[in-house]
């Protein structure tokens, strides 16, 4: 099956709520107090603050310390059924796959999950309520959300920094290459977009897996504050999206550690 090729579409951006040094940013988007959020972590001097921010405009609502113990998050992915933010670690204890509320930040479960030999340091997590899917170098793993491995896949050349769950399928970049690529339920890559803000910067990818179902009534660019504009506009969920997502209206946001950027945008054929 041929590959498709994609580009990514920019529909806003804003600058990272904190300066990052080093390398470690995280995104998810995810629920609290039943409002959508994109939670945003980044690795500091200090120990890392898991930020929430109004995933239309960037301006913090809340903010938390990561759990005590656990300040080298690597990623974070949101569990549509437990309702928690799951994230995996690249330096300090890789092997542990952990959980917080994100209505308190409170350490609610972990699982041991044994990084596998070619994976150099985890990088990208995953999860769509039934497994995750975690990476790092050139390796993809597949895990049960019980904690049992179901699989791996060496993507030779490349090197993955952030993995995101969409419908039947995963996201993730590649920031070596500059691509951002989709890959089906078995692991193949389906398609291959453009990357986004500085080369060799893409360090975090989050789909909206929260609002996906709604997509229909959300328009292409927000107004202001996230208001629904007068119909006609692309402020209006009623305007098709021009130009039109690829398979379904993908909304998806990027960081971009080079040039200190989160980019929100969607998936369209070239």
């Amino acid at each position: 099956m041929p590959v498709t090729n994609l580009r990514f579409e920019v529909t806003w951006s804003y600058p990272y709520p904190i300066a990052t040094e080093g390398s470690g940013t995280a995104l998810t988007v995810c629920l609290r107090q039943n409002d959508p959020y994109l939670a945003f972590l980044t690795q500091t001097s200090y120990d890392d603050e898991v930020l929430y921010l109004h995933t239309f405009d960037g301006t913090e609502a809340y903010r938390h310390a990561s759990p005590l113990g656990y300040e080298t998050i690597s990623d974070m992915a949101y569990d549509p059924f437990r309702q928690v933010i799951w994230c995996c670690q690249a330096t300090n204890e890789p092997e542990i796959i952990l959980a917080f509320d994100p209505e308190t930040g409170l350490l609610t479960d972990t699982r041991v999950a044994t990084p596998s030999p070619t994976m150099t340091s985890p990088h990208g997590l995953a999860c769509n309520g039934f497994f995750f899917v975690r990476g790092g170098g050139n390796t993809a793993e597949l895990w049960g959300t019980n904690g049992l491995l179901l699989g791996t896949r060496e993507y030779q050349g490349r090197g993955i920094t952030g993995i995101s769950a969409s419908p039947w399928s995963y996201c993730f970049c590649d920031k070596y290459m500059d691509e951002i690529v989709v890959i089906g339920p078995l692991g193949n890559e389906i398609a291959i977009g453009s990357g986004i803000g500085a080369a060799g910067g893409m360090e975090a990818i989050a789909f909206d897996y929260v609002n996906y179902i709604h997509m229909d009534d959300i328009p292409q660019i927000w107004g202001p504050n996230g208001t629904v504009g007068d119909p006609g506009t692309i402020h209006h969920p009623d305007t098709p999206w021009n130009p039109t997502p690829w398979a379904g209206r993908h909304r998806i946001y990027i960081a971009n550690e080079i040039d200190q950027t989160i980019y929100a945008g969607y998936l369209t054929q070239n």
